[in-house]
């Protein structure tokens, strides 16, 4: 592991950015991203949407704020659809992905 990323998975660990300990004191704040729909291979678009969120969920959280940042999978609706259809239609490379 490089300098920098143990630099700060240890102030972040110290810190407990991971955790929640909810303190009616401190101002609340409140964020998501788009769920991640099982429709496609992941790319570097989800990284940049679940990496946004995270580094801003951490700064909230490292200035007091009690933070919320909930993430989840949406296993429904038309994306899920679309998946099954290409499936079905013998797609090779979802396939072999999934």
């Amino acid at each position: 592991m490089n300098n920098v990323a143990h630099k700060w998975q240890t102030k972040w660990e110290e810190a407990k950015v991971y955790e929640s300990n909810p303190n009616s004191n401190r101002s609340k704040f409140f964020t998501t991203v788009a769920f991640p729909y099982p429709n496609s291979p992941w790319h570097i678009g989800h990284g940049r949407t679940y990496v946004t969120g995270d580094i801003l969920a951490r700064y909230k959280r490292m200035r007091g704020y009690n933070v919320l940042f909930p993430m989840a999978f949406h296993y429904t609706g038309t994306p899920i659809m679309a998946m099954a259809d290409a499936i079905a239609k013998g797609d090779k490379e979802l396939i072999e992905t999934f």
